[in-house]
């Protein structure tokens, strides 16, 4: 708890009856902040609650109930049900505050759950938000069931309403949320990676940090949010801070890959950040996941992501086909023979301010059509906003493109229509309006 010492007795007497009454009513003064909601790899009726706190919490818990509730009264309620949470400390310089993380499990199809978070030692607790869970967990896996999901990457915290903000990205998804299964962004999270006066790069800035983490609450306490690491998301740490904030449903805690099922379709996340060459760590286990899915399921939606595309055409150094950076061949070689040979559908990234999308495509060869694909479909999605500002110049096009290109800020919308058609829409924050769609049909390659 902050205390502001000021010789005033008004403000002193106050602070005091303050003080005084936090005793006798609990006060809450610690505040639970970022409570965020994401899939886990244990079973599809468990989800994973985290939230951040600048105050260390003695007793961390979620309460959750299909029924509204007081937190205060969970003691003496027979419907509110309680989960111990794990607490996470930051080891990077310049974090201060802590994670929590706790399991909800057993959960039922279909059904709105509302939960706090806080300390049961203290009795001290979060707002109650609710979430909605999944359709499919009484379902076979490889049943398709219609959703839609959100996609951008590239979204920094800007103080203020400025046409880079987050803040038109949040509020459209805000807009539209009881449509959405779930979120992701594809790497490049907050841009914290400059000190305050934006010379020292890769000091990690927590102010930054946590001012989007609040910045994107509203989504993230009630919507399962996805991450993929970024090149903005080290903070010269090995992404310490990104993988205590962001628990996603990876194999080993130090990992920052995984892949889960949602509705019969099967998604992959990579990290272009972490060594991808064949025989790595990272490698191996993206070629067994995708062998033992197209084992079980071959004729299965598969969509793969990750922050750096392998098909982009803005003028942006990575995108520049004739500078052979050793980095993206490397990625391109290492990678992208997977892709065919398992019959990955969809890949979606970022890192590339603007938005993009490319036929069917392998080693730029144009392979089919969205009707008829015999590769992969590119899409590149940059656009959630940051200070940065957003690509505007192109090269010259290529033969894999499709043709629409645009500048603007905005998210894509992933509509899974049935087992054998696809929807990928991109809408502009500005008036939230349709900038490109197309359907895909599910090809087999």
């Amino acid at each position: 708890m902050k205390i502001l010492i000021c010789t005033n007795s008004f403000y002193y007497q106050t602070f005091t009856i303050i003080i005084l009454l936090s005793c006798i009513f609990k006060i809450v003064f610690s505040k639970e902040e970022s409570i965020k909601i994401s899939f886990t790899k244990y079973s599809k009726n468990s989800i994973r609650i985290t939230w951040n706190s600048i105050d260390f919490i003695e007793g961390p818990s979620v309460l959750y109930s299909t029924e509204l509730f007081e937190p205060d009264n969970y003691a003496s309620s027979n419907s509110i049900m309680a989960s111990t949470a794990q607490t996470i400390y930051y080891d990077t310089a310049g974090f201060h505050s802590l994670t929590y993380t706790g399991l909800i499990e057993n959960l039922s199809q279909s059904m709105v759950y509302f939960y706090s978070v806080g300390d049961k030692v203290t009795n001290q607790w979060s707002q109650v938000f609710n979430f909605t869970t999944r359709s499919d967990i009484n379902t076979p896996i490889d049943q398709v069931i219609p959703f839609t999901s959100s996609w951008f990457g590239d979204m920094g915290y800007i103080d203020g309403h400025s046409l880079d903000s987050d803040w038109y990205t949040i509020n459209n998804l805000n807009s539209i949320a009881n449509q959405l299964s779930f979120v992701t962004h594809v790497g490049d999270i907050a841009y914290a990676d400059l000190s305050e006066d934006h010379h020292s790069k890769y000091a990690g800035n927590e102010t930054i940090w946590n001012n989007f983490l609040s910045s994107i609450n509203s989504i993230t306490s009630t919507l399962p949010y996805m991450t993929t690491p970024g090149n903005h998301d080290s903070f010269g740490d090995q992404f310490s801070v990104y993988q205590k904030t962001w628990q996603m449903p990876t194999e080993h805690h130090s990992d920052h890959w995984y892949s889960f099922d949602y509705n019969g379709v099967h998604f992959i996340s990579i990290s272009s950040e972490d060594t991808y060459i064949p025989l790595s760590d990272q490698h191996s286990w993206i070629e067994n996941d995708l062998q033992q899915y197209r084992k079980s399921n071959p004729n299965g939606w598969l969509i793969m992501y990750s922050h750096r595309p392998f098909y982009c055409n803005a003028k942006f150094g990575w995108c520049n086909e004739n500078d052979e950076k050793s980095s993206k061949r490397l990625y391109i070689d290492s990678l992208e023979y997977l892709l065919y040979k398992y019959n990955v559908d969809l890949f979606i990234s970022g890192h590339c301010h603007a938005y993009e999308a490319s036929k069917p495509v392998f080693q730029n060869q144009v392979m089919g059509t969205y009707q008829d694909p015999k590769a992969t479909v590119h899409c590149v999605i940059g656009t959630g906003g940051n200070k940065s500002g957003q690509l505007d110049e192109w090269y010259d096009p290529q033969p894999w493109t499709n043709g629409l290109k645009s500048s603007l800020n905005g998210y894509g919308l992933l509509n899974i229509i049935n087992s054998t058609t696809l929807n990928w829409k991109f809408i502009a924050n500005v008036n939230n309006s349709l900038i490109d769609q197309f359907y895909l049909n599910k090809g087999q390659f």
